[in-house]
């Protein structure tokens, strides 16, 4: 049963009633600004969801042809003609899709490609624009990339400046390939006449190697250098 109101209740405003009486007083005092700042709002609402929409939409067709280029990939790995048709797809998706996720890993695969066409000045290219446009790595693809720009370097007989590549990967997120790392390096280390330094990284790479044959490889490697 509702409690009874009491004569003051009666007589005293009612609360939401006053409100509502201060928020129509306003608007009828100040109509102009008051549809302009509601104007304003619907119009910020339309913008902020059309923006949504296009950054969904450039995200997706960006993911639909890096998913073409990697199905390419799967299919046609070694002959050049196919790689330079690899090739275009990515340079496409980059040069449509620039600020997309599918664009920066497209540099990485870039990076491969020409690696593996021995266009070695390309493909650091390629891969200092992944390493430089990539702020986060939980998947170890840094690591890769700083690895590649290493072997790209070590190719070139640059053998200071792959090691500064490799002793960076090491330091990247570079979990399940800790050993790769160490061995990278020890062997720079090794062609620098460093014999030291080449033997602590191939007792630490020991350390990390779970595959048999590379751990007898390590082991001789160990030995003759002791």
């Amino acid at each position: 049963m509702a409690a009874k109101l009491s004569k003051k209740d009666l007589k005293g405003p009612d609360a939401f009633q006053s409100s509502m009486e201060v928020i129509t007083d306003y608007i009828s005092e100040n109509k102009t600004r008051f549809y302009a700042i509601v104007t304003a709002v619907i119009l910020a609402s339309l913008i902020a969801f059309g923006i949504y929409m296009y950054w969904s939409y450039y995200q997706s067709s960006a993911r639909e042809m890096y998913a073409k280029a990697q199905n390419n990939i799967a299919k046609n790995v070694e002959p050049p003609d196919d790689a330079r048709a690899n090739i275009k797809v990515y340079q496409e998706l980059i040069n449509k899709y620039p600020h997309s996720w599918s664009a920066r890993i497209s540099h990485y695969h870039l990076g491969n490609l020409y690696y593996n066409l021995g266009e070695i000045d390309n493909a650091i290219t390629e891969y200092k624009k992944f390493v430089s446009s990539s702020s986060s790595d939980n998947a170890g693809i840094k690591f890769l990339a700083l690895t590649s720009l290493g072997y790209c370097y070590e190719a070139r007989k640059d053998l200071k400046v792959a090691l500064e590549y490799f002793e960076k990967a090491q330091k990247s997120d570079n979990v399940g390939f800790e050993s790769i790392g160490f061995r990278n390096i020890a062997r720079i280390y090794e062609q620098l006449n460093d014999k030291k330094n080449a033997l602590d990284n191939y007792k630490s790479a020991l350390q990390k190697t779970t595959d048999p044959s590379m751990t007898i490889f390590i082991k001789r490697k160990i030995s003759s250098l002791s």
